[in-house]
């Protein structure tokens, strides 16, 4: 069975929880505000974020610099954050165009990480309204579908059927993954807490290369309490005018099937993106 909840990262990953508090927060702040700057966003959500308590801002997924990007215009066509042309700029956001924004904080807890993502757009052209829409529909086929899959490698290849299906691609790329692309990647933790205000590259690298990919070459399965990301980045394969969206989703494997922690829908809902 799928269920979905806007409170799913409250009920199971605390970082995630604040991580969009803090978004939505920051974007109410700054929404409309002349010359606000991708570094500025950027900064004045982690102010947000430490805020909420116990947890690291400055995230494991680093670099893009503090774990967390803002990017806005074409920017958002970014290939890996990891490459500093695709790190927060001086640029200003364009608040009748597109803004991308990501971050990895970790739960000061008990270390586990808590990462968000998503692609805003707030102008009136019609046709980039119907991509984000037709994003949106097509992630949450991929949900529908995730009881079919035995294995993370069964996911991977049938999301890439759905997306051909609404004429789209996908073009997750992370340097630490074998294959080429991927839908997501398994939640790992510490298991105890950070040892600083902020995370060592130790800690870092501990949380970074202990994740499961779902990719082509994936056999792992899900068991119950495993949590993962379903985080595509989609482009049309019609109209290569149309901006890269993503929208990142966190999912948990329970007894009775799988939960879906869509609070970033109340986001695409604010800005009449879906619904």
């Amino acid at each position: 069975m799928i269920r979905y909840t806007e409170r799913g990262a409250e009920l199971f990953n605390s970082a995630r929880k604040k991580a969009y508090s803090s978004l939505e927060k920051t974007l109410d702040s700054l929404y409309g505000v002349e010359g606000v700057t991708e570094i500025r966003f950027r900064d004045e959500w982690l102010r947000r974020m430490d805020g909420e308590g116990d947890v690291c801002s400055d995230g494991w997924y680093c670099p893009p610099p503090r774990g967390t990007a803002v990017l806005t215009g074409d920017r958002v066509m970014f290939d890996s954050l990891r490459n500093d042309y695709n790190w927060s700029g001086n640029g200003k956001i364009d608040w009748q165009g597109v803004l991308y924004a990501y971050a990895s904080p970790v739960d000061r807890t008990g270390g586990q990480i808590g990462d968000i993502s998503v692609t805003l757009y707030f102008g009136s052209d019609s046709r980039i309204r119907d991509h984000v829409r037709n994003c949106h529909k097509a992630t949450m086929e991929v949900f529908e579908r995730l009881e079919e899959a035995d294995t993370a490698g069964d996911v991977f290849r049938m999301s890439q059927e759905v997306f051909l299906d609404h004429g789209l691609k996908s073009l997750v790329i992370s340097r630490t993954d074998d294959m080429p692309i991927n839908l997501g990647h398994t939640f790992t933790k510490l298991g105890r807490a950070p040892e600083g205000e902020t995370l060592s590259e130790k800690e870092r690298s501990e949380l970074s290369s202990g994740r499961k990919f779902l990719n082509d070459a994936a056999c792992w399965g899900f068991e119950e309490g495993l949590q993962f990301t379903v985080e595509p980045q989609l482009v049309s394969t019609d109209d290569e005018s149309l901006p890269k969206i993503t929208q990142h989703y966190v999912v948990k494997k329970d007894k009775d099937g799988f939960v879906v922690c869509n609070d970033i829908d109340r986001l695409l809902l604010k800005y009449k993106l879906i619904g």
